[in-house]
């Protein structure tokens, strides 16, 4: 014959854990948070069913504790953004679609830094170079000055600018060459 059930789990509790309820002696093996998520109780079977009865996560929340909570577990607890910002907005979203440019681990960084953004710019492919070095630019250049640089070389370089003369039409060749091309990558973006 077996003993009875309370008396085998006040045995195993002078061995392992008594449970953590007031005025009780049966052995602790169903655990159950802390207040605040700062460690566990150990209570028995009954006493852990009535701790999580009246167990309330907000106790001792200020009331604007437990709206930010609340707003915050409607997206997992993760960052959001609105629409047009965030990681992707801005100058970076000009080169979210481009296949030739990889971003690497800058591509989940989540703060907006001129460094990150310096770095990104500063990843441009050879065919970019070269239409940079073909209008004079450095290889950071930035958009508006590229825009800047191609407009004065089309007017300089177009026979109507030059009365007629045919003499500089290679090289207006080139720089539309080097204007599409930079287009067509992004790079004249605003």
């Amino acid at each position: 014959m077996n003993p009875p059930k309370d008396e085998a789990s006040r045995a195993r509790a002078k061995q392992t854990r008594v449970c953590d309820e007031p005025n009780c002696d049966l052995e602790g093996a169903f655990p159950a948070p802390r207040q605040g998520g700062k460690g566990r109780h150990f209570f028995c079977e009954q006493h852990v069913s009535d701790y999580n009865r009246r167990f309330n996560f907000f106790e001792g929340m200020s009331e604007a504790e437990a709206a930010s909570f609340v707003r915050s577990e409607r997206y997992g607890h993760k960052r959001t953004w609105r629409m047009g910002a965030g990681p992707m907005g801005g100058k970076r979203s000009a080169h979210a679609n481009d296949p030739r440019r990889w971003a690497g681990r800058g591509f989940f960084d989540v703060d907006d830094t001129p460094a990150a953004e310096a770095r990104v710019e500063a990843h441009r492919s050879s065919l970019q170079l070269r239409a940079l070095r073909e209008l004079d630019l450095e290889a950071d250049a930035q958009p508006a000055e590229i825009r800047a640089r191609y407009a004065e070389y089309i007017r300089r370089f177009h026979p109507d600018s030059n009365k007629g003369d045919r003499s500089s039409e290679h090289k207006l060749e080139r720089v539309v060459r080097a204007g599409k091309l930079l287009k067509a990558s992004g790079l004249m973006r605003t």
